[in-house]
């Protein structure tokens, strides 16, 4: 069985970046552009794991990381959250909401794959 990664990001170009990255790599990928788009997604395949960016077009990053963590089946859901801010306010908001790391754009494609290679082990 395949696990399933759902990049929710407005930027094209990350998306479509991560996305070949994530299925060259073996995994099934979704890619939403807002939170309305996110929503639909997850309810159609249940992500393994979501990468999610803090700011979307429509209502907050993190936002999302509590509707999709209060969806049922979904409350262990490993999130991601991408952000272009490094500050720790930012990071300890996206911890405590449930999230269970916090990366900083630009970001290094490997640090990316190998962080997400290790949450989905740890999932396993």
């Amino acid at each position: 069985m395949y696990n399933n990664i759902l990049i929710v990001d407005s930027e094209p170009n990350l998306t479509m970046g991560l996305s070949f990255l994530l299925r060259h790599a073996g995994w099934n990928v979704s890619i939403a552009s807002s939170y309305a788009e996110a929503m639909t997604e997850a309810g159609r395949q249940t992500p393994s794991l979501a990468l999610i960016d803090a700011k979307l077009p429509d209502r907050s990053g993190y936002d999302l990381c509590q509707s999709l963590l209060g969806l049922p089946g979904m409350q262990a859901l490993p999130i991601l959250m991408l952000t272009t801010h490094g500050l720790e306010v930012e990071r300890e908001k996206a911890l405590s909401l449930g999230a269970v790391d916090f990366i900083v754009k630009p970001f290094s494609p490997a640090d990316v794959l190998a962080r997400v290679q290790e949450l989905l082990k740890e999932a396993a």
